[in-house]
């Protein structure tokens, strides 16, 4: 090496290092040969007992976070640390909270515990989606007024402690209102900030690019309604995307390139422009008959490396809590209201709902989690790809129907190629539930970071669990006694309650802006002290929420009994001499209700 000592490569050399070596004290000769070594150990320990501690207490740490004053439909984490929160639902509230900052004492009835640090305005109706671009540059949001929005925040730029005073307020830098029905989804590249993805319920797709001027890059339509279109978040892909859609009855669910899917406003995208689809198609049996159903799914969700899809109906794993729940088998109708005992377990059969995989850097597994429409949260954990293709079990379509003992207790899933049927691999015992909640949770949402998930639904508030203590509260000793429960139903209807909702107006902007319940109206000095006597009176929101939790439990009632189904197939509303024995029927009435449970796939083959 020119300009310094050459190093001897010699057996001399290494003989003179080795003597070295020798003369070193016992210990420093037998330390771990290096700190990325001690680090990589540390790391391993770290995943394994949170990992563990997961299994065996799940996420008994909660926070509920107020600041919205109706139904929260939306929620995202930014990307990267997942430092910015952002939530939108009914009251037409697009809110950021800075998770980094919490404060339990922060002052305000309705006041957030967590920072809020930015409030997004102008969508007219309910917000249903949201979508963080890469590098945090916008924040994407679609709604049920038909508008897509892009808000310019660019807080990927953000230093973790600034300090901001003040609650930001945005309008959308960019405004796209071609869809001409609700938006159900929006979807960020994973890589590029400036394009993204939108579905509506007539149908259409857009590819928007922020950087033209009229957004429309590429344009296609289904010849059904499109419930989500979601991009494979794995970096190195950035072409693909799935689609969850009534297109085919046997196939709900698809994997598209965009390179070559969209063909422009003559020709409509069928299931044979999909790079693969994915069985959605249930058999089962019923005495001597036979039949075939195809659940609407509520959405498609791929898990952060783009492996698994998750779908809510050739699925590798099926996801239940029917070992603890029997009475919530999908394939059985309920002809008698339920007991109080059946009311637990997992179902959904009632509202959209979204669910997410996570944990997998932090623990070394992977989990997923979706909300239940008895007002819990379920998370199982995810078996290796390899144990869930050794144990899925495959069949023929004629030695099916041949068979006595199978089909009648759990559905079987139709090939999209082939005529073979398969059972996949069923889990029925969650690995965790989410407690806390007073009505239906439908989104869950994992921190890409932290051991923590997000859930909303029905009520206003947004509530963050956690597998760690992560604040005084939860270091009380009484903290397990002393926690939010889940609310227990009742049979008696809330009549009050209902009338109320039902004389309510429909919320506007204007509404929205003279009942701001945003910390900022209150400061530590303005909070007037309050008679420990002196009973409070509830806020427009806890109206709000107390009012949409009853209108919610009516509709349970009435959506409660029912299996995936025909009703006349179940001997529900009908002589038992009606039932149709011809295993191809199925009806586009009611009875294509969401699965009540749901299925996880394979992105692609390896």
């Amino acid at each position: 090496m020119p300009g310094g000592e050459k190093r001897s490569h010699s057996p001399e050399g290494n003989d003179d290092a080795q003597r070295s070596r020798a003369s070193l004290p016992f210990a420093l000769r037998h330390r771990a040969p290096s700190a990325l070594n001690a680090r990589t150990q540390s790391m391993h320990m770290r995943r394994s007992l949170l990992g563990d501690a997961i299994d065996a207490h799940g996420f008994p740490y909660l926070h509920e976070v107020k600041g919205h004053s109706s139904c929260v439909n939306a929620l995202a984490f930014s990307r990267g640390s997942g430092q910015w929160m952002a939530s939108g639902g009914d009251d037409l509230r697009i809110l950021i909270r800075d998770l980094f900052d919490y404060d339990a004492e922060r002052p305000g009835v309705e006041a957030s515990t967590y920072r809020t640090r930015a409030r997004l305005l102008g969508h007219y109706s309910n917000v249903f989606s949201l979508s963080w671009s890469a590098g945090n540059k916008y924040l994407f949001s679609g709604a049920n007024d038909c508008l897509f929005f892009a808000y310019d925040l660019h807080y990927g730029d953000t230093p973790i402690r600034q300090v901001q005073p003040q609650i930001e307020r945005h309008r959308p830098a960019v405004s796209f209102g071609l869809h001409e029905a609700s938006i159900r989804e929006v979807s960020a590249h994973p890589t590029h900030p400036d394009l993204a993805l939108s579905c509506s319920d007539d149908g259409d797709l857009y590819l928007l690019d922020m950087r033209l001027p009229g957004q429309v890059a590429q344009y296609g339509y289904f010849m059904g309604q499109v419930e989500s279109a979601q991009w494979n978040p794995n970096p190195s892909d950035g072409h693909r995307f799935a689609v969850a859609s009534s297109i085919e009855p046997g196939c709900r669910a698809a994997l598209f390139d965009v390179r070559n899917v969209f063909h422009g406003s003559d020709l409509a995208i069928c299931s044979s422009d999909a790079l693969m689809q994915y069985a959605t198609q249930v058999h089962c049996k019923k005495g001597e008959r036979m039949l075939a159903v195809s659940p609407d799914p509520t959405g498609a969700q791929f898990d952060p490396s783009g492996r698994f899809l998750a779908v809510d109906s050739e699925p590798i794993a099926e996801m239940s809590s029917m070992a603890l729940h029997p009475h919530t088998n999908p394939i059985f109708a309920r002809k008698a209201p339920l007991a109080g005992d059946e009311m637990l377990g997992y179902r959904n059969s009632c509202t959209i709902k979204r669910g997410s995989f996570g944990f997998e850097a932090q623990t070394g597994h992977l989990y997923y989690v979706a909300g239940s429409d008895d007002f819990r949260g379920y998370g199982w954990k995810i078996p290796p790809i390899e144990t869930l293709r050794a144990q899925r079990e495959a069949m023929a379509t004629d030695t099916w129907r041949n068979m006595d003992h199978v089909g009648y207790t759990h559905g079987w899933f139709h090939s999209v190629t082939d005529d073979t049927l398969y059972q996949p691999v069923h889990l029925s015992t969650p690995t965790f539930t989410l407690e806390g909640s007073r009505s239906i949770v439908n989104s869950t949402l994992c921190h890409p970071t932290l051991p923590m998930i997000a859930t909303a639904g029905i009520e206003r508030l947004v509530r963050y669990h956690y597998a760690t203590p992560m604040s005084m509260d939860h270091l009380q000793a009484n903290w397990a006694s002393v926690r939010p429960r889940t609310r227990h139903r009742l049979r008696t209807v809330n009549v009050a309650a209902v009338l109320r909702a039902m004389g309510r107006p429909r919320r506007t902007a204007a509404m929205d802006n003279e009942n701001d319940l945003l910390e900022t109206a209150t400061s530590p000095a303005q909070a007037r002290p309050r008679s420990t006597r002196e009973a409070r009176r509830p806020t427009e929101a806890e109206l709000a929420d107390e009012e949409a939790i009853a209108l919610f439990d009516e509709l349970l009632r009435e959506e409660e009994s029912r299996s995936i189904l025909p009703a006349h197939f179940d001997g529900i509303g009908s002589d038992s001499d009606e039932m149709d024995s011809d295993a191809d029927s199925h009806t586009d009435d009611d009875t294509h209700a969401d699965a009540l449970d749901f299925d996880m796939v394979e992105a692609e083959n390896e």
